[in-house]
Formats: structure tokens, C-alpha cells, sequence
């Protein structure tokens, strides 16, 4: 729900400011659980609420999304990469990483 918020304002400004979409990558968070939440969700879950928190809200002309970690292990946050790499939802996007701190 928050990233689908912010996302949706990142796009409306950019749409009225009349950005080129096709020339800009997206470097979004993956959709996990807040630190205050107990469960723990699979990779494949983080993946379904990443790839549609995504699809309802970064247009197709953007022609690539670079990954943050955001906080993810090395391992976690390949994990879930891969699961959105895997999920049967349509991804228009090209998909990368950029983990600087995850790899380190």
C-alpha cells in the first residue's frame, strides 16, 4: 500500500512536469514487511506484492527497474529478485539490481 502511494506520486509528478519516461530507470524498493511486523512472508509473496504494487503503477514506457535492497541480506534480497524474476505476472519492464550495501 505505501509504495503503490508513493510510486502513483512519483509518476503523477513526473507526468506534470512532462518527464521523458523513456528515458528514466525506476530504483524502487521490493514490497517486504515493515520492521514492526512479525510474519514473515516468502520470496514468491514479496514477489506477487512487488510485481502489483508495480503494474498498478509504473507506466510500460519506463523501460527499466533497478532494485534497491533496502535493508534485505545479500541472500534475501537475491532470493526475492529472483522470485520477481519467476512470478507469472507480466512485467513490461526490464528488470536489474542495484545493491551496494547487500553485496558488500
Amino acid at each position: 500500500y505505501v509504495t503503490e502511494k508513493v510510486l502513483a506520486a512519483v509518476y503523477k509528478a513526473l507526468n506534470d512536469h512532462h518527464v521523458y519516461l523513456e528515458g528514466t530507470l525506476l530504483k524502487p524498493n521490493m514490497v517486504t514487511a515493515g520492521h514492526s511486523c512479525s510474519k514473515k512472508y516468502t520470496p514468491q509473496e514479496v514477489a506477487m506484492a512487488t510485481v502489483t504494487a508495480l503494474l498498478r503503477t509504473v507506466p510500460a514506457a519506463v523501460p527499466g527497474i533497478c532494485f534497491l535492497s533496502g535493508g534485505q541480506s545479500e541472500e534475501e534480497a537475491s532470493v526475492n529478485l529472483n522470485a520477481i524474476n519467476l512470478c507469472p505476472l507480466p512485467k513490461p519492464w526490464k528488470l536489474t539490481f542495484s545493491y551496494g550495501r547487500a553485496l558488500q
